[in-house]
């Protein structure tokens, strides 16, 4: 019998304000842009059929705003995780190995923790012989990007390439409706 298959989604948080220097950098809220691309990411998300059942979501202001944004037209399950919040690869791994069973989640993240569980999962970067073919794939994760991901059944341990990156989108990859 063939291995049922999880999917993660990867999405950095949408842009932030950096006007309001006293904020602690937890407390810095979206930008106008970001509020507009994190809604647009979250349309998206209802027209591919991506809706998560689980999300994992950073505590800071910037990603629990991203997250109310793309989740305004649908629900879901949604946790707060404060070992997310600038979290780190190994961080990254071990709150995946203890995620609840779910078939589709998503982590609302940050820089450059993102990034480098991207690298980690992503096949094709694992597989490249040289850094030029690694940085042709995917050369930055811009804010309220989302990396689309194919893993195991298992995330207890996840091991360097054992994802298949599906699709990568940015906001500005997508169109605006018609």
């Amino acid at each position: 019998m063939p291995t049922k298959l999880r999917e993660l989604i990867l999405l950095r948080h949408a842009k932030s304000e950096w006007k309001q220097t006293e904020l602690a950098d937890i407390e810095r809220p979206l930008s106008d842009r970001g509020k507009k691309n994190a809604t647009k990411m979250g349309r998206w998300l209802i027209e591919q059929a991506l809706i998560p059942d689980l999300i994992l979501v950073s505590p800071a202001q910037r990603t629990q705003q991203t997250l109310r944004r793309i989740c305004s037209e649908f629900s879901t399950n949604a946790i707060t995780v404060d070992a997310l919040y600038l979290a780190d690869l190994p961080t990254l791994l071990h709150t995946l190995s203890e995620t609840p069973q779910a078939e589709r989640v998503m982590i609302i993240g940050h820089n450059p923790g993102l990034e480098e569980l991207f690298e980690f999962l992503n096949h094709e970067t694992s597989q490249s012989t040289s850094n030029q073919e690694r940085t042709e794939t995917v050369t930055l994760f811009p804010t309220c990007s989302l990396a689309h991901f194919i893993l195991p059944q298992s995330w207890r341990p996840l091991e360097k390439g054992d994802g298949k990156l599906l699709q990568f989108i940015r906001p500005k990859d997508i169109s605006p409706p018609l």
